[in-house]
């Protein structure tokens, strides 16, 4: 898992820095899928700088020796850009829904001011979700492995009642997992089957969307299902924490991933970065 990490963090900091750079000043002009993929890779950058904290941690045999408070931000800081990211790739489905499936609809909307404020209400709703982390010592010492372990045993004071503690995580499960699962399947599938009665020349748009469902399959789906069983099985006192913790590795190949379907997906952006680095 250190070495999964390392590796992520090695590919994915220059391919989201190329992606970002290319995305701001040559993609013009901006449109709601050209905002979501800035945030997107926004999202994916930070979560990505995050990854050698959680290399050290787990190289040291889940051993935190960055201090409680590091281990607070990093924690909130981690699972914040994730569930970002994901809501911000479910947003980007609903755009391309509306867009193709309800195109005179969609015209009457503002594409732009709404995808940027949506992008706004995301990063809000993630922090207010993570606020009762910022303010939970995240560490616990195990004196009998005489290791620091960082979020990987929550405090029986962080909750008033066994019932506080299935609210708070079932609403991040079903607010940051299942929902936006349901959602993506839904908008892909009606934009595949709506370009299916589409003329012959929209084969490649649908290639496109298949490959944007595939990525988000391969990349969130495992852990979407490990992190409801986790739920499910933490409320029985059960555990399946190393399948929870390689279900979070898998989802953070996503941040490899997305501007390679950028590259892939976008016909005018793989000409501008050819044309930039040809010359």
């Amino acid at each position: 898992m250190p070495a999964l990490y390392l590796f992520i963090f090695v590919i994915s900091i220059p391919l989201n820095s190329i992606s970002l750079w290319f995305l701001c000043r040559y993609s013009r002009p901006w449109t709601p899928i050209i905002m979501f993929s800035i945030n997107l890779t926004i999202t994916d950058l930070l979560y990505s700088m995050l990854l050698p904290f959680q290399f050290v941690y787990h190289l040291r045999g889940n051993d935190w020796p960055f201090g409680q408070v590091l281990c607070r931000i990093v924690t909130v800081l981690f699972y914040a850009n994730m569930h970002c990211s994901v809501l911000t790739m479910t947003s980007i489905s609903i755009e391309r829904y509306l867009g193709i499936v309800h195109p005179l609809q969609h015209r009457a909307i503002r594409p732009i001011r709404t995808a940027l404020l949506t992008c706004i209400i995301i990063w809000i709703f993630v922090l207010l979700l993570h606020f009762p982390l910022m303010k939970t010592e995240l560490t616990f010492q195990v004196q009998e492995l005489q290791i620091t372990t960082c979020f990987d045993v929550l405090p029986k004071n962080m909750f008033p009642s066994r019932n506080g503690f299935i609210a708070y995580f079932g609403s991040q499960v079903l607010l940051c997992f299942l929902l936006p699962l349901l959602v993506m399947a839904f908008c892909y599938t009606s934009v595949i089957r709506a370009l299916l009665n589409a003329p012959p020349d929209q084969l490649k748009e649908i290639k496109n969307q298949t490959i944007y469902l595939i990525v988000f399959v391969l990349c969130y789906v495992p852990n979407i299902v490990i992190s409801i069983i986790h739920f499910v099985y933490t409320t029985q006192n059960k555990t399946v924490y190393v399948e929870y913790k390689l279900s979070l590795a898998l989802n953070s190949l996503n941040c490899c991933f997305d501007p390679l379907v950028y590259f892939f997906g976008s016909k005018e952006f793989r000409r501008k970065i050819q044309k930039k680095l040809c010359r």
